[in-house]
């Protein structure tokens, strides 16, 4: 039987809602008023900077980041402890001597998650989210999404690599709920890319989510009017220039930018914000949020459905 100790359950105990948040996924928070939060994928979920969090549409709440993980997320009591003491280390029982106001803060290492040996649970959820199967065997077998199971559950993870293929973020979705989060360490600059087939290509389409990228890619297979390798295809995790610039750096023959973000407010705000700062530095960008639905998931979701019944592989 899986257990944790009591050590384990008090720390994660201290972790509050809106810490998890700012750890694990800081682009779902929407700041609606000086002390309250919303989140991306739940409107009715607000989150307070006093500790408290309340779920409207379900009636739920709590003080802390192990309520939320039950009730919203649906999580089991030992894979939240466990989770949330990834995130940070088990503190000791004396006080710590405080740090000086000018001390740096130090990075976490970080370690991706071990890979499992199949990766036949991620397939068939990659494959109901519309994903092209030769999309999904690409970025597998470059390694850069793979199956790994904690606490029981199978996620799905999605490498930034660093110019030299060095993983240096990792981005995890849950096969079997909503879970979803960043790998304690990971660098925000490195976002998942998908390459081109030709790297002296000079077009990128710039997406926010791992799962968008490789939709954008499954829509341009499932066109046919080009090759689907034509151009590269990155994702930000999130609305996060930081990977832009850093993509931007390394490959320097890029002239042509398609902004592909999401059809929401935060989206739609970040993407002029983008349009205009790249547009400043000589780029062609082109604005191209999905045609149908919030994101290229639903936009791919829907074709599929609509418009050609026959799966992609």
């Amino acid at each position: 039987m899986r257990r944790v100790s009591k050590a384990q359950i008090q720390n994660a105990r201290q972790i509050g809602v809106l810490d998890y948040f700012r750890i694990c996924k800081p682009h779902e928070l929407i700041k609606v008023s000086a002390h309250d939060y919303r989140t991306r994928t739940h409107s009715s979920l607000v989150i307070s900077d006093n500790g408290l969090f309340h779920w409207y549409r379900a009636g739920v709440g709590g003080n802390n980041a192990i309520d939320y993980l039950l009730k919203v997320e649906n999580m089991d009591f030992v894979s939240a402890v466990r989770l949330l003491n990834e995130l940070q280390p088990v503190r000791s029982s004396f006080q710590p001597v405080p740090h000086p106001m000018n001390t740096p803060s130090i990075q976490k290492s970080f370690e991706p998650p071990v890979p499992d040996r199949s990766s036949e649970t991620i397939q068939a959820y990659l494959y109901r989210r519309g994903i092209s199967g030769k999309v999904f065997r690409f970025c597998r077998n470059a390694g850069t999404v793979y199956q790994t199971t904690r606490g029981g559950y199978k996620n799905c993870v999605f490498l930034g690599l660093d110019s030299q293929g060095t993983p240096r973020s990792a981005f995890t979705r849950s096969c079997q709920g909503t879970w979803r989060g960043d790998i304690a360490g990971s660098q925000k600059k490195y976002g998942f890319l998908i390459p081109a087939d030709d790297e002296d290509c000079s077009t990128v389409a710039i997406f926010e989510a791992p799962i968008d990228a490789m939709s954008g890619a499954s829509l341009t297979q499932y066109q046919r009017e080009k090759p689907w390798r034509s151009q590269f295809y990155l994702a930000m995790g999130g609305l996060n220039h930081q990977s832009v610039d850093y993509f931007l750096e390394n490959h320097p023959q890029i002239r042509t930018i398609n902004l592909c973000l999401d059809n929401d407010a935060p989206g739609r705000n970040f993407a002029k914000q983008l349009l205009e700062s790249l547009s400043t530095r000589g780029y062609i960008v082109i604005d191209s949020p999905p045609s149908i639905g919030k994101d290229y998931n639903e936009q791919l979701i829907y074709q599929k459905q609509h418009l050609n019944s026959s799966p992609i592989r």
